[in-house]
């Protein structure tokens, strides 16, 4: 049962584009959840529930909370909230393993190695029919495909399934990724270094990929790279406790970045930094910690794709992506041995246990639902905006998406159609309106240069020169790169 519920994540979130898009995470999210309810419920019955081992379960809760404590007090709350999620997921996922049976976990394994021939065949696919020369499968891009990899090659080579291996490895010489051959080597160096055969094999690999890296350290690629991190150190810096909230590094980045060119970019490209940043120094020095520790002995396929991903990781972004994080969870987590504790619960307790269960997943799954149903809402008024013009049929659609959950995308866009409405009608009220849209637009957000410089202007039009200068002032505070007269 457990294994079923794992596949529900770690199986379609690769295949999903890596559930990058909020309607797959939500859509994930929610069979999870449900299915959760449903086998807590179950054992609670019966009467014998699972546990995950005390130090395992005292440690994901404290991650668990810490980043919830990092996405409420952050000052992008409404980005921060489905990242948390997120993270959420994946502990559930390694408490999920922490206490399923040996045969459960090769039912995932078996799992695993469908997605991989899923994953193979949809890049031979890409790249014969279609002519893609860097396919990157139903994934992100190429570096997150050969992040995806990493976590699976070692267990095509476990399972001496050597023709999945060998499509693994052409597709992970497809994507060009020297990150990826990079950690591959490292990972072969350290969990392999008595078999002189794979180690020496891992030190040639390395040796290759690091006169690669030396070749490029004046690329662009490299330079606008050590930006990124030192932006990311900056910002673990001055929030060092909880960070700017979990998902919210590319919102946060252009306070950081002095830059006479935007350096576009929705990650830090080094997992630890970002992490950091985004959740501050306990919770990444908490969360490394514990992977190291799952990583010192388990199953060896798993601990190479898992040591792999996180040495790639130290200059590329796979584990940001949700399908990718909740994969490695699963892998790292099936390092360490099978919890064997478990509550038997008293008769009495067993009903409103089950309660309080379905009370907590329905909670969770409302939350999500209304990110999710907001969103729609407001992609809805984008695009009748864009179609048809401004119009109150699309304010009306934006004002039930912010009913649902406040967004500052929400506001920003109510805003200019009711500033568009204003210039079209002549209505005062029409801008006073736009204006206090804008204002809830970068209170939410106020990192966007751009809401700050249409706030000043619509300021300017009601004829507030004080109030524009105000804004622009406001705005330089969290945007360098704004200026203020």
């Amino acid at each position: 049962m457990l294994a079923i519920l794992l596949g529900l994540l770690i199986v379609p979130g690769p295949l999903l584009n890596g559930a990058w898009d909020l309607w797959a995470q939500s859509i994930l999210l929610l069979a999870a959840l449900g299915g959760c309810a449903f086998w807590a419920c179950r054992r609670l019955v019966i009467g014998d529930v699972p546990l995950p081992s005390s130090r395992v379960l005292a440690w994901a809760a404290f991650l668990a909370a810490w980043a919830g404590m990092a996405a409420f007090l952050g000052p992008l709350r409404a980005y921060a909230l489905p990242a948390w999620n997120v993270w959420l997921a994946g502990l559930g996922v390694m408490l999920a393993v922490n206490v399923m049976p040996d045969h459960e976990r090769r039912f995932a394994d078996r799992a695993l190695r469908a997605l991989a021939w899923a994953l193979v065949l949809t890049a031979f696919y890409q790249y014969f029919v279609m002519g893609v020369p860097r396919p990157g499968a139903s994934l992100l891009n190429q570096n997150v495909f050969a992040g995806a990899i990493l976590l699976l090659l070692p267990l095509a080579v476990e399972k001496r399934d050597w023709i999945l291996g060998a499509g693994l490895l052409i597709c992970l010489a497809w994507t060009r990724s020297v990150g990826a051959w990079l950690g591959l080597a490292a990972a072969l160096l350290i969990v392999k270094r008595r078999s002189p055969l794979w180690a020496g094999a891992g030190a040639l690999m390395g040796l290759a990929c690091l006169l690669l890296v030396y070749a490029k350290l004046d690329s662009p690629d490299m330079l606008h790279r050590w930006q990124w991190w030192r932006a990311a150190a900056a910002m673990a810096g001055s929030r060092p406790w909880f960070g700017f909230g979990p998902g919210t590094y590319a919102y946060v980045l252009p306070a950081y970045v002095q830059s006479s060119r935007p350096l576009a970019t929705l990650f830090a490209h080094q997992h630890i930094l970002e992490t950091a940043a985004q959740c501050g120094w306990p919770f990444a020095l908490a969360w490394l910690a514990g992977l190291l520790r799952f990583l010192k002995s388990g199953p060896q396929a798993k601990r190479i794709g898992a040591a792999a991903l996180l040495v790639q990781s130290c200059w590329d972004y796979a584990l940001s992506i949700p399908g990718v994080l909740w994969l490695f969870c699963y892998v790292a987590a099936s390092c360490l041995p099978r919890s064997g504790r478990v509550w038997r619960v008293p008769q009495r307790w067993r009903l409103p246990a089950c309660a309080l269960v379905l009370a907590a997943a329905g909670l969770g799954a409302g939350a999500v639902w209304q990110r999710w149903a907001a969103e729609r809402l407001r992609v809805r008024a984008e695009a009748m905006a864009r179609a048809e013009g401004p119009s109150d049929r699309a304010l009306a659609l934006l004002e039930r998406s912010a009913r649902r959950a406040d967004h500052p995308e929400t506001a920003r866009l109510s805003g200019q159609i009711e500033a568009a409405l204003a210039r079209q009608t002549g209505a005062k009220e029409r801008l006073l309106a736009a204006a206090a849209d804008m204002e809830s637009s970068a209170a939410q957000d106020p990192f966007r240069a751009s809401t700050w410089t249409q706030l000043a202007a619509l300021y300017q039009e009601l004829g507030r020169d004080d109030l524009a200068r105000q804004a622009r002032q406001r705005g330089a505070a969290t945007c360098p790169g704004l200026g203020a007269p």
